[in-house]
Formats: C-alpha cells, structure tokens, sequence
C-alpha cells in the first residue's frame, strides 16, 4: 500500500467515525432524515469503484437480454436467427408458424394449416419450403397425394412445397409424417417463404458539370469556400427509439448522418440539385440582407442524404410474422451533398 492510498484510508475513518458521533447524538431529533443520508453515504463509496460500475453493466445488459428473450419466446425461430448471422442474400423470408395442427388421422400424418399473407405487387414468390428440424418431419404430401422432395441444411429438413402455396388462394394444409407437435424452444415446424424483390430501373442522373452548365452563371468570379458537407458517425441503439419491440436482430446499427455547411461553388462529390445551386447563389447576393422578421430572406442549401443503403434486418411486421430482409432500405447514410 503506497504512502497516498494510506492516507485516504485514514481520513476516509476519520470522516465516518464523525459521522456516526454526529448521528448518534441527534437521533432523538431527526431520526429519519439522517438514517436516508447515512444510506446514501453507503451507496456512494462503492458506485465510484470502476469495478463495480463494470459489474452493474453487465448485469444491467445480461437482465435486457434475458428480456428480449423473453420478449420473443415461442416467436423466434432457430433457423431465422442463423439465417440471419450467416447474412443470407435472399431478399426476403418470411417464417409462418401454423395457425392449426390436428391430431393424428387414420394413415398418422398430421395436417398442418397456415394462412398466407397477402401478396405483395413488390414481391416474386421464389421458393416456399416446410421446414423442420432433422428427424421431425419425415415425409410431407400435398392435397394431391403428391409427395414433396427435400433438401437438408446443417440439422434442418426442408421440403419444397412451392407449387401448393403459389396454386393456393390464402390458406394451405399440408399432411406432415413423423414427430410433429408443439415446439416452445423455436424449432417447430414452420412454413418459409423466400421473395425476391421488383427490381425499377432508376433514371440515369445527370452529372453535376451538366447542371452547372445549364445554370449558365454569368457572375464575377466567387472566392470558393471549404464545404464541411459529410458524412458522420451516428450509431442507432433500437432500445432506445423503443424499435426493439419489433426489431428482434440487430441491436443497433451504425446509420450515419450528414452535417456541415454548403458553399459555392460545390465539389463533384457533392452532387447538388439545380435548385440548390440556385438557392445558394442567392443567399451569397442577399448576405447581409435581413427580411420583416429579422432573418435573413433565403437560407443556404442544406448538408442532407443523397443516397441511402439498405442493411439486414430481422424482425416481425405488421402481422406478427417473422420475417428476414437482406436489405431493409434507405437505412444507412452512403452519401451526403447539398440540397
């Protein structure tokens, strides 16, 4: 023990011991009053330990933890999740739980029902799948009688049933062999629908040299100014704008912003509208000009997003429905420029 951490320790006694001759000493005037303070003297000596604070943490996050899993027992399915951490690059999957399982009928199957979402204009279906852990479900045959090919992933079962659900008008039954039954862990039998999106073709942009040319800017030449337009950090904890009621995976994501100021004449990277570049031309001709209010006429273009990127996202919509998109868009800042 070093000369410094003695010394703190003597005064730290000394303090106490006066404090409890001061308590004692008056306990028959305001017992109340100093029996809270000495309790949050206590607390006050170990809250400023750094390893207790590291403790508290990690029980304060293991407790949110254990309450998102709480939160989406019995919806969450094992192979969404994997789905989602090995990043998958289908579009969309929905994970459909049945809406009614029978008991067993004279040959032993079962009839599983699921109702469908609606369609989305959006959205191709691609593939739909049963899908169950290895050695639950054995064989899967459709209305026809026709049995369905599979295909093994890792310790799942899937088997296609694409034909049934694109032929069917909102609810499916399928007659499922082997141990099929309630499943509270997230490994029951569940219905996959794998979507690709619409892809629009997007108008070509026009070049930032073009519109400037069109402008066609007879003024004297400008003093040209650093534009501080970029992108920054910003990190989005869903806990906190209360999106992890429906957001189930990630925690957070790192979306980005876009902040600083907009001059002329702009950088390439900047990418500016004619509209922008009109409005900061004439915010420089009216500097100094102030209108009935006390401000000024026309403000200068603003540092914003001009393009947006998408991120993995896995999370139950409107329905309730589990559902994995590759890319949830306009999610994540990829480009800022003045507007």
């Amino acid at each position: 023990m070093n000369p410094s951490q003695y010394l703190f320790l003597i005064l730290l006694g000394t303090f106490c011991v006066y404090g409890l001759w001061k308590t004692s000493s008056r306990s028959w005037q305001t017992p109340r009053v100093h029996a809270k303070a000495s309790i949050q003297f206590d607390l006050s000596i170990p809250a400023s330990s750094p390893s207790v604070l590291h403790r508290f943490s990690n029980r304060t996050s293991k407790r949110a933890t254990e309450k998102s899993h709480r939160r989406y027992r019995g919806v969450v399915s094992k192979y969404m999740l994997e789905l989602y951490h090995r990043r998958s690059d289908v579009d969309i999957v929905r994970a459909l739980e049945p809406i009614h399982v029978s008991g067993p009928i004279d040959d032993g199957a079962k009839i599983l029902v699921f109702s469908l979402p609606p369609i989305d204009p959006d959205e191709v279906l691609e593939v739909a799948e049963l899908l169950g852990v290895a050695g639950s479900i054995l064989r899967v045959r459709l209305d026809t009688f026709e049995s369905c090919r599979s295909r093994r992933d890792d310790g799942w079962r899937a088997f296609n049933v694409t034909t049934a659900v694109a032929r069917s008008g909102g609810v499916v039954r399928f007659r499922v062999y082997g141990r099929v039954g309630y499943h509270p862990c997230g490994d029951g039998p569940i219905l996959l629908l794998s979507y690709a999106k619409v892809r629009r073709r997007k108008r070509p942009r026009r070049s930032v040299q073009e519109e400037e040319a069109d402008e066609a800017d007879e003024g004297p030449p400008r003093r040209r100014r650093k534009n501080s337009c970029r992108r920054r950090s910003m990190y989005v904890d869903f806990a906190l704008i209360a999106y992890d009621d429906w957001v189930v995976a990630p925690p957070g994501y790192e979306a980005y912003q876009c902040s600083g100021k907009c001059f002329y004449p702009f950088g390439d990277h900047l990418s500016p509208t004619k509209h922008a570049i009109v409005q900061t031309l004439v915010h420089g001709a009216l500097q100094g000009q102030v209108d009935q209010g006390g401000g000024r006429p026309v403000g200068r273009a603003c540092c914003v997003p001009t393009r947006l990127a998408p991120t993995s996202l896995l999370y139950l919509d409107a329905s309730g429905t589990l559902t994995y998109q590759y890319g949830y868009e306009d999610m994540v800042v990829a480009e800022c420029g003045c507007r």
